[in-house]
């Protein structure tokens, strides 16, 4: 029933940061039924919206090349009617896909500049990777999917007080394998192989702030900056930002990130990343940020 994907064994704690031959991507024919194969020999991005149909976990298109949904009313209109799946992926290339967080599974997405640490910290805490599916993002970063309670918020991750990625949980989405941006969506570990499993409390933590890892105890007694505290809450607000709302609230929050002194390139890299996972363009929020950058200088 699912595009089959090469077997892989847990993915180790030491793959993180290190993208390779544990990476698998719709290579294989599907275990049962029809297959749309492309011409490299691997399954077409109708037969992945299909399979993640058939795990119950609703699916609808996002721009291909984008992170960003085709159309308003994704969250209500995404599906499992395959009808409906096969009119939305009848070309191949398709549109990439998107899958609806906070019902099936929420998603804990890791960016890839932060995976060193984060390797780092597991291994001198004794963590290990949850026997859930995990996949590779399109800029290798890592979504690790996960149970949780179905009123878990979406929220910033931290590790140490440093935002490492978020916790996308009800209202928010993912991209899945097969897509595209800046790079190729793939599976560590595919979820015809493994199910969808609670997440360990180690992980929780990140969400939750109050996971450190081992410093020095002079700075230990350093806080976050007013500054990086204000930037956080800004952030919150664009990620959290309403449809019909979205670009508005960024266009403030970088302008009241730069009057507060916080330098612009730093709160436009969050708030981008912020704006990204709200569903807004790339385009988009590189005008909106400029916008209130000129605003600012004036």
């Amino acid at each position: 029933m699912h595009p089959k994907s090469a077997g892989t064994d847990e993915p180790p704690v030491a793959s993180l940061d290190k993208p390779g031959a544990s990476d698998t991507r719709a290579r294989g024919p599907l275990s049962a039924g029809p297959a749309h194969h492309r011409s490299d020999g691997g399954c077409s991005a109708l037969d992945w919206a299909l399979a993640y149909a058939t795990l119950g976990w609703r699916v609808f298109p996002v721009v291909l090349g984008e992170k960003r949904p085709m159309y308003p009313g994704w969250q209500r209109d995404a599906t499992t009617h395959p009808g409906v799946i096969a009119r939305y992926w009848r070309t191949e290339p398709g549109p990439n896909i998107g899958l609806i967080c906070g019902e099936a599974f929420v998603a804990f997405d890791i960016e890839a500049e932060h995976l060193p640490a984060l390797r780092s910290w597991m291994r001198t805490e004794g963590h290990r990777l949850p026997t859930t599916p995990i996949a590779r993002t399109g800029r290798r970063g890592i979504h690790i999917l996960a149970l949780a309670p179905p009123d878990t918020a979406g929220r910033v991750l931290r590790l140490d007080g440093v935002h490492i990625g978020e916790l996308k949980a009800a209202g928010g989405f993912i991209v899945a394998c097969p897509s595209r941006t800046t790079g190729s969506y793939s599976w560590m570990r595919p979820p015809e192989e493994v199910a969808v499993a609670d997440a360990p409390e180690w992980l929780c933590d990140l969400a939750s702030h109050d996971v450190a890892r081992p410093r020095p105890a002079s700075a230990a007694l350093i806080g976050p900056s007013p500054g990086e505290r204000r930037l956080a809450g800004l952030a919150r607000a664009v990620l959290q930002a309403p449809e019909g709302n979205r670009n508005g609230l960024l266009y403030w929050a970088m302008r009241r990130a730069i009057e507060d002194g916080i330098p612009a390139s730093v709160a436009g890299s969050v708030l981008t990343r912020m704006a990204t996972g709200a569903g807004l363009g790339e385009r988009e929020i590189r005008a909106t940020i400029h916008s209130a950058e000129l605003a600012s200088s004036r």
